[in-house]
């Protein structure tokens, strides 16, 4: 059945529609409005004869007087003659309705776009920003190293997308960032999961994306997803995206290929814990290394003089930077390699540095060959007791990466809130080879339990891990930080050589900690560093993997005396003498912390306790002719992959 609709219907229909189109269309409807006005009034005035003081007028006239009497109504007060002014006053009052419902819709229209700007909904207009998808406790720590990076340079943003509300995110973090010193932030918001939304970050001009796991993989996969559709193949957006699920990142990883890179929080919290619990003063080193603060690593091309040169000569080719690797020509990245490696066009030299603007292969080759007069010692491995406190799935990874580090008969003891049942899975679950296995039942947040844990000892490592499982996220960091109260308390007289503890929110790590050096806390925050880190420069991702993983090099403090006799020597002498062992030494650490040795005979000798230093005694990259003055019980930090020098591959 038809219906048929009255001309009224059609003119009110069609004046709906246009009035749903936006400002616009109403602008458009009033000014034909008054244009009309305009014309037929003028025409009245001409046909009929009434212009000012009764005398005809012509018909431009005509529309000028209207025209001039509907923006200023104060004109109609000087016509003259009945008939001009009625009509006047009658253009006069349309014009201000017209005034009135132009000025009320342009408000209007100005209200509803500050309310677009403050829901964060316009399009970011940006080229080479760092895109962050997603919040999460990370999203503060990594802006916070971003602006690090970003401060040799000028006028670069980063630009955060997450469904949140803008006012209240833009106030969460410039209250913990104050200073963001060259760094431009800006905020949208929208669901990075949903192609029209991350449109409005601009991800194909981005310099680096960083996708942030708020609590779901699926989520990060779908916005994963989502930039790979958005970012041409050929554009130089890398994407780092954090994951919780192995099997998930790797997979993610695959299908994504080389632009993009997976990281796993736990799996990289529970290599840089087994890592840090090795000896006192690592974990303060491997922070240095993820983050912008101090010295980082980068990368530098091999330049002409050098190439056709040993990685051995080139230990010594920087005159700000600390040579630790190589990233070869094809790809294949190899810490501390075997310094009779020849460089090839197209490598790279991996190496510390405070920033990648003064890192550079500045100084003349050298000639040398390894001499054969130092026949390679591999530090021996001790028997070593280790106390897990608390279950998680990170204790199996933990337990077996010690496991490489440690002499055969060592023991490493865990302390879980479990049932019998479950001690046997996690029997099964942790496979050793050099260290014993004995479990203790208890709840770790009573003193006695600890207590009768600790009566076991003494141990050379004690690790406190996050009962995530068991917990959310507050209580179990509420209760690692009291069993950490408690294992001090109850170690006061000869406690534990190191402790490292896990922390599941960033923000908790400044409540704990260690004055002395002797604690170290791993939490998220060293996974924000780690992202912070792949987006400006992606191919370190192999370098890390390598560094935290004990399959591959180790980062190792060694004493002085196994490289240079007492007394006062040089970096430079440092590197020379672990050269001969194939092994790179990045720094040092002295056992007197800050303290002046009796008989330090060169007043210019390096003391402790510098503003530069990583931690107590601890100091990476130093200059390579400064004079340092090592006693008995100082130490060198080397990275060695622990081979002969004769066994090495490149």
């Amino acid at each position: 059945m038809s219906r048929s609709f009255s001309l009224r219907q059609r003119l009110r229909y069609r004046f709906d529609n246009s009035l749903s189109r936006g400002i616009w269309g109403v602008l458009a409807l009033l000014g034909l409005l008054a244009i009309a006005l305009f014309l037929v009034v003028a025409l009245f005035i001409q046909l009929s004869g009434i212009g000012p003081g009764g005398e005809p007028t012509t018909f431009p006239e005509a529309v000028w007087y209207a025209l001039t009497r509907s923006l200023d109504p104060g004109t109609v007060s000087g016509d003259e003659g009945f008939g001009f002014r009625l009509i006047m006053l009658f253009v006069t009052l349309v014009g201000i309705l017209l005034a009135a419902a132009i000025i009320g819709l342009v408000s209007s229209a100005i209200d509803r776009r500050l309310e677009t700007l403050r829901r964060g909904r316009s399009l970011v207009v940006e080229e080479g920003h760092t895109l962050i998808l997603g919040t999460s406790d990370k999203l503060i720590p990594v802006i916070g190293e971003l602006v690090e990076a970003n401060a040799s340079e000028r006028d670069r943003a980063v630009v955060v997308l997450a469904p949140a509300d803008v006012v209240e995110l833009s106030d969460d973090i410039r209250g913990a960032l104050p200073d963001l010193k060259t760094t431009r932030l800006v905020i949208r918001s929208g669901n990075p999961a949903r192609l029209p939304d991350l449109r409005q970050g601009n991800p194909a001009t981005a310099k680096s994306i960083i996708i942030l796991n708020s609590g779901s993989d699926a989520q990060v996969v779908k916005a994963a997803l989502g930039v790979l559709r958005s970012v041409p193949e050929d554009a130089p957006a890398r994407v780092i995206a954090e994951l919780e699920d192995p099997e998930i990142a790797e997979s993610l990883a695959a299908a994504g290929g080389p632009r993009l890179l997976t990281v796993t929080s736990s799996h990289v919290v529970g290599l840089i814990g087994a890592q840090v619990a090795r000896a006192p003063g690592l974990g303060s080193i491997y922070q240095d290394l993820l983050d912008f603060a101090g010295d980082e690593l980068y990368m530098t091309p091999v330049t002409g003089p050098w190439q056709g040169r040993s990685f051995g000569e080139a230990l010594l080719s920087s005159t700000r930077g600390t040579i630790v690797g190589i990233r070869s020509a094809d790809g294949t990245t190899v810490l501390a390699p075997d310094p009779t490696t020849v460089l090839g066009p197209g490598d790279e030299l991996i190496g510390i540095c405070a920033d990648d603007s003064i890192f550079a292969l500045d100084n003349q080759p050298v000639d040398w060959q390894r001499s054969d007069e130092r026949a390679w010692e591999p530090e021996p491995k001790a028997r070593e007791r280790t106390l897990i406190i608390g279950w998680s799935p990170l204790a199996p990874l933990i337990a077996q990466e010690l496991d490489v580090h440690v002499a055969p008969d060592s023991e490493i003891h865990l302390l879980a809130n479990a049932r019998d049942d479950v001690v046997e899975a996690i029997r099964t679950a942790i496979s050793l080879v050099n260290q014993r296995l004995t479990v203790h039942l208890g709840d770790p947040i009573q003193r006695t339990v600890v207590q009768e844990a600790l009566s076991a000892g003494p141990f050379n490592h004690i690790i406190l891990l996050s009962e995530a499982d068991l917990h959310d996220a507050e209580e179990a960091d509420a209760r690692t930080m009291l069993t950490l109260l408690h294992v001090h308390a109850l170690s006061q007289d000869g406690g534990p050589v190191n402790v490292v503890a896990e922390l599941l929110d960033p923000n908790d790590v400044e409540l704990t900690g260690s004055a002395d050096n002797q604690d170290f806390i791993v939490s998220q925050r060293l996974v924000a560093l780690l992202l912070a880190q792949l987006s400006e420069n992606p191919g370190l991702n192999p370098v890390f993997a390598d560094i935290f993983d004990a399959d591959g090099a180790s980062l190792w403090i060694q004493p002085a005396v196994r490289y240079v006799a007492p007394g006062n020597v040089t970096f430079r002498d440092i590197i020379t003498a672990g050269r001969e062992w194939g092994v790179v030494p990045i720094g040092y650490r002295t056992a007197s912390q800050g303290a002046q040795r009796d008989g330090a005979a060169d007043p210019s000798a390096t003391r402790v306790g510098r503003t530069d230093a990583v931690g107590a005694g601890i100091r990476l990259n130093p200059p390579k002719d400064e004079t340092i003055s090592l006693g008995e019980g100082d130490s060198v930090i080397v990275i060695d992959r622990g081979r002969p020098v004769g066994d090495r591959a490149r």
